[in-house]
């Protein structure tokens, strides 16, 4: 028994030996390439830069972000209704000023039109217009409308940041009368969709007013130095009283815009009680010197008044030699 276990031992040895050597030589080809593999990119690193491309796991979220996406999410949302509300709050304060400026209409307000629900038969670039308040008479607003039409709505207020108000023919001379409850009715369905006043004839940096309006006058003119201060103290509700004793001076020195501006106070009862006959008295008397404003304001009151007849109005101009043809392409 024991040869048999020897020889059985033999006979095995041989086959461990060609194990290990399988073994070895695995290990060194593997040695070998790797040898190789290290030349190759010792080679690579001499010859091109090594790039390195990274990925995001989007299925490994990152664990702080995991854990607070909800109030990343809350804040979010806050902000995102900050900046809706605070654009909505602006919206509504255009809105309040706009209904507060067409309700008290001061001279050079700007409206912004949508012409589209003024007038059909437009271009398709014909949409959006700007309108300038030229006078007021009583209840009536006359506006006159820009010379060019605007396909998109921020392009008005570019006009202003142009100073393209400046020129003397960006409005044109055709006078549209409205009264102020149909200016409020063009505010609800759309057509005024903003109305802006200038500060001190300055708008957004920009003057708004033709060059030729500040023109120096002569102040020697009879009349025209009271009907200054008259103006300026109708800026002022304690100094009204007096703007009327300027403007009744002035008048009565035969002052055209004088006449005028008393015919205004007589016709809104400021400083004085209110007398429709009387404020047509006096535009009369500034008609009859040829004087445009009071010539366009006397129509208009006069259509507002029964006993009141245009036709004679117009005839006693022509008596007096005053040439009224302005006034066929000046009114609607």
């Amino acid at each position: 028994m024991a040869q048999v276990a020897v020889r059985q031992y033999e006979e095995d040895e041989p086959l461990q030996d060609v194990e290990a050597d399988q073994q070895a030589g695995k290990t060194t080809a593997e040695a070998e390439i790797k040898d190789t593999n290290d030349g190759a990119s010792a080679d690579k690193s001499e010859g091109e830069e090594i790039y390195y491309h990274y990925t995001v796991d989007t299925k490994d979220p990152d664990p702080w972000l995991k854990t607070h996406r909800y109030k990343i999410l809350a804040v979010i949302m806050a902000i995102g209704l900050a900046v809706g509300g605070n654009f909505l709050y602006g919206e509504h304060q255009k809105n309040v000023l706009t209904a507060s400026y067409v309700a008290a209409p001061k001279i050079d307000d700007l409206y912004y039109l949508d012409f589209r629900l003024m007038q059909d038969n437009l271009r398709p670039t014909e949409k959006y217009r700007m309108a300038k308040v030229s006078d007021i008479t009583g209840n009536v607003v006359t506006l006159n409308y820009s010379s060019y039409f605007y396909p998109q709505k921020h392009e008005l207020n570019e006009t202003i940041r142009y100073a393209q108000l400046r020129f003397e023919k960006f409005f044109q001379e055709k006078r549209n009368n409205f009264t102020i409850a149909e200016l409020q009715g063009m505010i609800e369905s759309g057509a005024i969709f903003l109305v802006r006043r200038p500060d001190g004839n300055m708008l957004d940096g920009n003057l708004v007013v033709p060059d030729k309006q500040f023109e120096a006058t002569s102040v020697f003119i009879p009349g025209n130095k009271e009907n200054l201060a008259g103006l300026e103290h109708l800026k002022y509700e304690t100094t009204k009283a007096l703007a009327f004793d300027e403007f009744k001076t002035s008048a009565d020195f035969g002052y055209a815009p004088g006449q005028v501006n008393l015919a205004q106070m007589y016709l809104t009862g400021t400083g004085v009680e209110k007398d429709v006959i009387e404020a047509l008295a006096w535009f009369k008397k500034g008609s009859l010197q040829g004087y445009e404003p009071a010539i366009l304001k006397y129509g208009i009151v006069c259509g507002q008044v029964e006993s009141c007849t245009i036709e004679d109005f117009y005839q006693e101009l022509v008596k007096a030699g005053v040439n009224i043809e302005f006034s066929k392409t000046a009114v609607n």
